[in-house]
């Protein structure tokens, strides 16, 4: 696999400036806020990115995801591959246990993997299909004994693929692909993730007692602590993490102060934020990981038809939006900077996978309207953050839709909670938003409008399809792209990142362009 460098800022060593303020110590207890809530830290069954984060601290894969975006020892020590890259074998570390101090083997790979694939499950398996016979098995048709998932031996699995893959190693940090002890499993009766007195972990992190997740609305959050039986390649420096729910609800300030009277150590943050946490003397991580655009909702009544949707993008004057950020970099399209093939950008230079203003589009709205037995343009709010430079966007929207469509179009502000839950429950029309890549690899943004992806952006049979049909190549990513394009569900406008911040106090706080959070060696002063 090539060198995956995002463009991360580490402007955490800023840190440094504070060696002589103190020396930074172990067995120090973190938070952090989730932006979602969390229902089920089932790795097999994982929904969204919050549960995910959390799963990645309470479970260990095959593999990591370094800062780089490289694939590093999880649970394998080592792997190998053969020729064309369709058979990876795993050897797993002799020492590697469950947090009840049993053995952990590569027949519970094998079962976390089948149980993640097995219909009767209903997960979301994604890349998972890329194991020969997976999709079979998945659309119950074949057999679990026809998957390419093998313990050879306790300590030693081999993973068949239907097709190349050479980056493989690095899809089993994904939450689905972690492990699962049947015997716990069946023992759980049906609860199985659902609270911390049934969950068997293999991570850096477990549940210190039955009371370490809260779920009682306004007091929720999920609190890990070091596991005595975790032997990774680093020593676990943190005792504890605790993962913040209601964040809005349980504190009053706001999130520069927060970071810095220690109430949080680590937050995402606006680029705005992120200046004045970085001026506060808190560390600051960009992760070019984000383009944001116009989302519309196809399972809005007003906006169920394509064609429809297609003039709210073919009238907007993309250079009115790009002046309300002077200094934003212009998306290519739906793929963020840090998404490679083969080792350099997605996009060729010059590339527009977007669609292009029409001047004349509009003249086909009397014929539209028609079809669809309709007097005007629909009227549709477009909801949005509420800080000057999202509202300054959205107004450039409106007046382009009132000058061209015929009729009158609303901006509706939320603070950043609200819309999180408005855009998660459905609950909107048009939004400006910001979709963010989850990781290095094209799939990991084309799945983002998958009909069972959280939130649900789009719901397309035929999109579905295309997307179960990959191979995996430039080719058909493009292909899956251009289909995606016909949808006019998502307008990209600005690349954008995501910005960490960690308080002035901790360091060792690491993300991965998988936007995962690891405080194996996070230290406080």
């Amino acid at each position: 696999m090539g060198k995956r460098i995002v463009s991360v800022l580490l402007c955490a060593l800023l840190l440094c400036l504070c060696a002589g303020c103190g020396s930074y110590k172990a067995d120090a207890s973190f938070t952090y806020l989730l932006e979602q809530n969390v229902t089920s830290l089932d790795p097999q069954t994982a929904s969204n990115s919050a549960a995910e984060l959390v799963i990645s601290s309470l479970f260990e894969g095959l593999c990591r995801i370094d800062e780089d975006g490289e694939a590093i020892p999880g649970v394998a020590r080592s792997w190998e591959a053969n020729s064309d890259s369709t058979e990876f074998t795993f050897h797993l570390r002799r020492n590697a246990q469950w947090s009840d101090g049993t053995p952990l083997t590569a027949q519970d790979f094998v079962y976390g993997i089948t149980r993640a694939l097995s219909p009767a499950t209903g997960s979301t398996p994604g890349d998972l299909l890329l194991i020969r016979g997976a999709k079979s098995f998945a659309a119950g048709e074949g057999d679990a004994s026809a998957l390419g998932v093998v313990a050879e031996d306790e300590h030693t699995l081999i993973i068949r693929l239907e097709k190349s893959n050479p980056d493989f190693p690095a899809l089993t940090a994904g939450a689905h692909y972690m492990p699962c002890s049947q015997a716990y499993f069946e023992s759980c009766q049906g609860h199985y993730g659902l609270s911390s007195q049934y969950l068997l972990t293999n991570g850096p992190f477990t549940f210190g007692s039955a009371y370490a997740w809260q779920t009682d609305s306004g007091k929720r959050s999920i609190t890990v602590s070091r596991s005595d039986t975790y032997r990774g390649e680093r020593r676990v420096q943190a005792a504890s993490v605790t993962f913040l729910i209601d964040y809005d609800e349980a504190y009053e300030t706001d999130s520069v102060t927060a970071l810095t009277s220690g109430e949080v150590d680590i937050l995402t943050l606006t680029e705005a934020q992120a200046q004045q946490a970085q001026e506060a003397g808190c560390g600051v991580m960009a992760l070019d990981d984000a383009v944001t655009g116009l989302l519309l909702n196809p399972a809005s009544d007003k906006l169920s038809d394509a064609t429809l949707r297609s003039l709210f993008f073919k009238t907007l004057n993309r250079q009115d939006l790009l002046a309300q950020r002077g200094d934003a970099v212009e998306a290519q399209g739906i793929m963020p900077a840090c998404v490679l093939w083969d080792g350099e950008p997605y996009y060729a230079p010059g590339t527009q996978a977007y669609t292009l203003q029409d001047t004349e589009a509009a003249q086909g709205i009397p014929s539209l309207l028609r079809q669809l037995d309709l007097e005007e343009m629909p009227s549709i709010t477009v909801l949005c953050a509420d800080d000057p430079e999202s509202v300054a966007v959205v107004n450039t929207f409106l007046a382009a839709w009132n000058s061209a469509l015929g009729n009158a179009f609303n901006l509706e502000r939320v603070s950043p909670s609200t819309f999180q839950s408005r855009i998660a429950s459905g609950n909107y029309e048009a939004a400006l938003f910001t979709l963010r890549a989850g990781g290095t690899s094209p799939y990991d943004v084309l799945k983002s409008f998958e009909s069972t992806a959280v939130p649900a952006l789009l719901e397309s049979p035929e999109y579905d399809q295309a997307l179960e049909s990959l191979t995996f190549d430039l080719a058909s990513y493009q292909a899956a792209e251009q289909l995606l394009q016909e949808q006019y569900v998502f307008y990209p406008i600005f690349q954008d990142k995501t910005y960490y911040a960690t308080s002035p106090d901790t360091r060792g706080i690491t993300v991965a362009p998988d936007q995962s959070v690891s405080f194996i060696g996070a230290k406080k002063r």
